[in-house]
């Protein structure tokens, strides 16, 4: 295990319109914009040294399962450490109802050139 991933787990948003809770959003959500730790500084790759794993440990509740880092392959010293974020490609949208757009500058050799 390369690290676990911290930050605050959030509940669903409501949709303003009727307050319900809205369509396609998952059930909880890991922000770690404010806090966490290492991992909340590793980098994308379309090429990655780690893959993400849920993992239980000290309940069996799926939904709070914890997000997990592992080496996918040996990794030399001072290589930086990344992982691929997983967005599809025109999967993101804006607040305009427009797909958002997100290039990727990782430098693999097989990048997507675009996370979203």
């Amino acid at each position: 295990m390369t690290c676990r991933r911290l930050g605050h787990v959030t509940l669903p948003t409501s949709s303003p319109v009727d307050d319900k809770i809205t369509e396609n959003e998952p059930e909880f959500c890991i922000d770690a914009s404010c806090y966490g730790n290492v991992a909340r500084f590793m980098n994308h790759s379309c090429e990655p040294n780690l893959f993400i794993q849920c993992v239980l440990s000290d309940h069996t509740d799926i939904k709070l399962a914890r997000v997990m880092l592992f080496a996918s392959k040996k990794i030399p010293p001072r290589q930086e450490l990344t992982y691929d974020y997983g967005y599809q490609v025109d999967s993101v949208m804006g607040a305009d109802g427009n797909i958002k757009k997100m290039y990727c500058h990782c430098g693999a050799d097989l990048c997507r050139k675009r996370l979203y």
